[in-house]
């Protein structure tokens, strides 16, 4: 059992608290922007939740504020129309023994209701070292890396999942299109090279959605309901148009999975004249329109 505690927020998901001003939705984020050069300007997208009441939302009613400076948005993209790209990482540590099976069942239910159009899925084993198949479009094949993992036996330690995460947002960077990363475990990092920090700007800086559902055997809150376990994750999600789940029994955790991924848009929107260099960023959407967006962007 990895015993860590750092006080904070309940769950989050794709619903967040919003501030109204003057009949329009905003949400304060931070935007990681990667660009593609087209003949009327150069393109930046940022990942962003339109949930079931917005499927309707046209970039038209959509603002992007950098800075003191508004853009509007110039398309909304999801999949099937883009690619998309799911990475799942699921923890195969000793502490992890008598929930293995369920977060495989977790893992399988996933792939079995998101496979299709052309989605791609990457298998990681985080345990004493990082174990990462290839990336496969193949239901059959992805559900067989998930069900070969046996897990790691022996001493109950720490494990280094931040590296786990980073080294499969490095790998599903290298394509184009919605990019999602899904953690399944006990969510206590130890022994990790990637600090913390750096694995939040790697998520920023390359669009990445992560969400992370905590799966253990044992109470994941301490005194006054304090979270004690997944802490850091629960920010990542947060600030990466995820969602947070603790102990949710699988169906119901696979189902809010699902929803959240499903609800993935990118947001395209013109480079705004300011210098190189990190931003904060507010997305209003107009007539009380939610959106979840990443909060961190870089503008190179």
């Amino acid at each position: 059992m990895r015993k860590n505690f750092r006080p904070g927020p309940q769950n989050t998901g794709c619903s967040q608290p919003w501030r109204r001003v003057a009949n329009v939705v905003v949400a304060t984020i931070v935007v990681v922007a990667s660009g593609t050069t087209k003949a009327n300007g150069q393109q930046y997208t940022v990942v962003a939740c339109v949930d079931a009441k917005s499927t309707g939302l046209l970039s038209s009613e959509v603002v992007v504020r950098i800075g003191n400076i508004s853009v509007p948005a110039t398309a909304i993209k999801a999949s099937p129309e883009i690619p998309r790209n799911i990475a799942i990482v699921l923890d195969a540590g000793p502490d992890q023994a008598k929930v293995l099976s369920k977060e495989k069942d977790l893992a399988v239910g996933l792939i079995n209701d998101l496979a299709g159009d052309g989605t791609i899925f990457t298998i990681a084993e985080a345990g004493t070292s990082t174990k990462m198949q290839a990336p496969t479009q193949d239901r059959s094949i992805a559900i067989e890396h998930v069900r070969g993992i046996t897990g790691d036996s022996g001493k109950k330690t720490n494990l280094p999942i931040y590296d786990a995460i980073g080294s499969v947002i490095r790998k599903t960077s290298l394509t184009p299109g919605l990019r999602v990363v899904v953690f399944i475990g006990e969510g206590n990092d130890g022994g990790s090279r990637l600090r913390y920090t750096d694995l939040r700007n790697l998520a920023e800086s390359n669009q990445i959605a992560f969400c992370a559902a905590l799966v253990a055997d044992h109470t994941l809150r301490g005194t006054k309901s304090i979270l004690r376990y997944g802490w850091n994750l629960r920010e990542l999600a947060g600030d990466n148009a995820g969602i947070f789940l603790e102990n949710l029994k699988t169906p119901k955790a696979k189902r809010r999975i699902i929803d959240s991924i499903q609800e993935l848009r990118l947001i395209f929107f013109e480079r705004p004249p300011l210098p190189p260099g990190p931003y904060k960023i507010s997305v209003s959407a107009k007539q009380g329109r939610r959106l979840h967006a990443q909060r961190a962007v870089v503008i190179p």
